[in-house]
């Protein structure tokens, strides 16, 4: 129930919703003053939410600092959660990658320098519907064909969100019998909430975030003041974020 809900409703925390709920509301209002309110509110949070400094620094405060390659030892197991695929597209027989790629991407680069010895993707699916199209399976097809071996991936195809991530990675590595520390693999703005979950089942997981979405400040107009529609989807993933936390931890998640 709780995942059903979870995806009905988070339309509710997007920005954009606020926006048209505003302006909306002040088209209908028969009242000036409310009206005016209304729709100055609207285009304020629009103005706001589509600002890309803004947008930067609040993702600056939220994602944890990245950590260098070099500075990493050899880990037996790096653990890549599901969100590198949007969808996989039957007529073409092969995924549609999401931006959140990187973590894909990521992994198999330190399995090939030797950084990790094995790749446990969790990942099922993350859909209402489609609950059969499995995204674990999909991304080690993928890793084989770029050179991973087979019996170097391990998978967990039943989680549905960070929190079973967390829960059926956990049981997976009591069967192996698997005590040490283990990598953890995300995009930024996912890992604290990841880390966290992580943690709290019982999971000695080192942070190694990927696909950051504050990174440097530049000082051109197209990055301080210039409107754009994309930082109104970044809003959405990191205001889902914040809310995810709360709610994981009103829960016992966290």
């Amino acid at each position: 129930m709780f995942f059903i809900l979870s995806k009905l409703f988070s339309f509710l925390f997007s920005p954009l919703s606020w926006v048209l709920i505003f302006l909306l509301a002040g088209l209908f209002v028969k009242r000036t003053d409310l009206k005016r309110r209304l729709l100055i509110t609207g285009i304020a949070m629009l103005i706001f939410f589509s600002n890309p400094l803004i947008r930067q620094l609040a993702f600056g405060v939220w994602e944890p600092p990245f950590t260098k390659e070099e500075n990493l030892k050899t880990f037996e197991v790096a653990v890549i959660l599901g969100g590198a695929m949007r969808y996989y597209n039957s007529e073409t027989d092969r995924p549609v990658y999401g931006p959140s790629v990187e973590r894909l991407m990521q992994v198999v680069n330190l399995y090939f320098k030797g950084k990790v010895r094995k790749i446990l993707i969790s990942g099922g699916s993350g859909l209402l519907t489609l609950q059969e199209s499995k995204e674990a399976p999909v991304l080690m097809k993928e890793m084989v064909n770029m050179g991973v071996k087979p019996e170097d991936i391990l998978l967990e195809s039943k989680s549905r969100n960070t929190y079973e991530n967390a829960v059926f990675t956990s049981s997976m590595l009591r069967e192996m019998n698997f005590k040490g520390e283990l990598l953890l693999i995300t995009s930024a703005y996912h890992m604290p909430r990841s880390l966290a979950c992580f943690h709290k089942a019982g999971i000695n997981a080192v942070p190694f975030p990927v696909d950051s979405y504050a990174g440097r400040i530049t000082w051109t107009p197209g990055r301080l003041i210039i409107p754009d529609s994309e930082n109104l989807t970044n809003w959405d993933m990191l205001i889902h974020e914040w809310v995810g936390c709360m709610v994981y931890k009103i829960r016992g998640y966290l």
